[in-house]
Formats: structure tokens, sequence, C-alpha cells
């Protein structure tokens, strides 16, 4: 062979060799970036959007804001995880307001249950008393400060709001200056402690007048279609049902199923529409698990069947439905 043959046959072989070594090379970079945590966030992030899945979901596949949120009341991210793989496919927006409804809804249980045991062995008429004497002291607060009807500010204070001159002068220094010396790391604005303030005795001033109601509250008409199960009302004297009481399972459990219907709702594409199948029997369920492994004041067989019956799920989704059909 001449110099030349043997120059094109050299250089034939190292171009093939170049070849070789590019597509390892592309092949290695291909699966590096597949195992990277960041593009994988970006696949099930495209994936919660796209639409219903039956895939099971784990904390690492949820949003920093949903975990955040989470973890800011003391929820397991892995717990919500699975309420999200029950309910279906949602965007970061749809996780966020789901997240925000369930944990409402269970810490309303929560505090309902801790209240059954250090309930007080009150007359209904002195709880009632207590609470309208608690609602009339503080909407006269509301007035000495300059506000005259406690729900204008249930919204928050509307910026331009004439409060009582006292209020914001004198007062409003010395509520910043106490609130700085007993709490120094505290570093909200003089402005914003007023507001927040007004704001908690608007919310007291109502939520004593719906215990005032609740403590007197008789039998009321259409309250005994709302659940199919026997532990819809509370125990009292009379019978289950006389009292028209809901108890916090079943308020627990028409908060849980109203934020199901009005996410698919807000959501078309997670799921199909809202009925009593299996896909809401799943998500009430773990529901009930995320709700019983985030207090130590709840009963662990709360997600049992045997403790919250599929007939109870039923009857609390035909009163959502009734409800609903009722609104204007």
């Amino acid at each position: 062979m001449d110099d030349n043959h043997w120059r094109a046959l050299a250089a034939r072989c190292s171009e093939s060799h170049h070849r070789s070594m590019k597509s390892s090379t592309d092949r290695r970079r291909d699966s590096s970036r597949a195992g990277r945590p960041s593009d994988r966030k970006r696949t099930v992030a495209n994936a919660i959007t796209a639409g219903p899945t039956d895939e099971t979901l784990k904390a690492s596949d949820l949003p920093i804001s949903v975990v955040t949120e989470l973890r800011r009341t003391q929820v397991p991210p892995e717990q919500f995880a699975a309420v999200l793989s029950a309910f279906g496919r949602l965007s970061e927006r749809g996780q966020c307001a789901l997240a925000v409804r369930i944990i409402s809804v269970s810490k309303v249980y929560e505090l309902r249950k801790l209240a059954e045991k250090q309930r007080l062995p009150l007359p209904q008429h002195q709880q009632r008393e207590r609470c309208n004497s608690v609602s009339a002291s503080a909407k006269r607060l509301l007035a000495l400060l300059g506000v005259s009807e406690a729900k204008s500010v249930a919204k928050g204070v509307p910026p331009g709001t004439k409060l009582h001159p006292t209020a914001t002068t004198n007062l409003m220094i010395e509520l910043y200056r106490v609130a700085g010396e007993r709490r120094p790391t505290d570093t909200g604005s003089a402005y914003e402690r007023l507001t927040t303030l007004i704001l908690l005795l608007s919310d007291l001033a109502e939520a004593a007048e719906r215990c005032a109601l609740d403590a007197g509250a008789k039998n009321r008409p259409g309250e005994r279609c709302a659940l199919d199960a026997g532990t819809q009302y509370r125990p009292v004297r009379g019978g289950d049902r006389r009292s028209g009481q809901i108890t916090a399972e079943v308020e627990l459990l028409q908060g849980v199923i109203k934020s199901y219907a009005e996410l698919r709702n807000r959501f078309p594409s997670s799921g199909p529409r809202p009925a009593f199948d299996k896909r809401l029997r799943q998500f009430v369920r773990s529901v009930l698990e995320l709700v019983a492994a985030a207090s130590r004041f709840v009963d662990s067989n709360l997600p049992k069947p045997s403790r919250i019956t599929d007939a109870a799920i039923r009857g609390a989704f035909n009163r959502y439905l009734h409800k609903s059909k009722r609104k204007p």
C-alpha cells in the first residue's frame, strides 16, 4: 500500500472513533440530566398540570410553596401528597388552594376535639349568656376605637378608615411601645399592630355570636336529613337528634366534601365531575388519614371504615348537593 492509502485509512478510523466517543458522551449526559432533581421537579410539575392520574405522588414532588404552608401548620407533607394523589392532577395554584382548604377543615376538627376533652359542665343558658357578653364587649371596644360596625372590617381595615383620634395617636404609640418591651423580636409596625387588634376584635365579636347561637340551638328544620349515619348529632337528653347540633366528625366530612367539589369545579381538568364514587371515597379517606396523623388529639381510628362509614360519606355528599341546589 502507498502512503496515501494508509493516510486515508487512518483518517476513517479516527473519524469513526470520534463519532463513537461523542455518542457515548451524549448518552451519559442525557442519563445524568434525567436524574437531576431540578429536571425531575419540572417533569412532575408539568405532569401534575396535565390532567387526572393514578400516579402516587411523594412529598418531594410538591412545590416549595405548598410544602412551606404545610410545615407552617405542622401538617405532614407526605400525607398531603397522598391527598393530592387521590384528588387528581393540579397546578401549583390548585395545590395551594387545596392545601389551604384541607388545613382549615382539619384544624377546626382538631380544635373541636380538644374542646370536647376540656368541656366545662356549664348549662346551655350560661354558655349563651357568657358568649353574648363577650360579643358585646368586643363590639364596644371596636366602637371606642372608632369602628361602629364590627362586620365592616371583616375583610380588613380599608384605607382611609376614620378611626378615633385617640386610637391613631397616643394609644397606637403606647401599643407599639408595650409590644416592643414585652416581645423585642416582634417587628410589626405600629399601624399593623392596631389593625391586627381591630381585626381580632371583629372576629371575636362574630365568633362569640356564633357560639351563643350554638349554645341556644334547638332542633332545626332540615338538619335531620344531613347524614344517613347515626353519628350526625351529639347525644343529649331526648335522643340523639333532638338537639340538632352537628358533631365534629360530620362538620369535618362536610368540609372535606365541599372542598373536593368546589376544587373539582374550579379545576375541571383535574378529574370527573363530583359524584359519590370511588374517587371521592378515596379522597375522603386520605384526608382522614392526614387529620389523624397531624394531631395527637385525634383518634387514630378515624380513617377506618368502621369509624367513618361509606354511608356517612354518602350522606355528607347528599347534604352538599342539597345545599348547593338551594343557593340562588
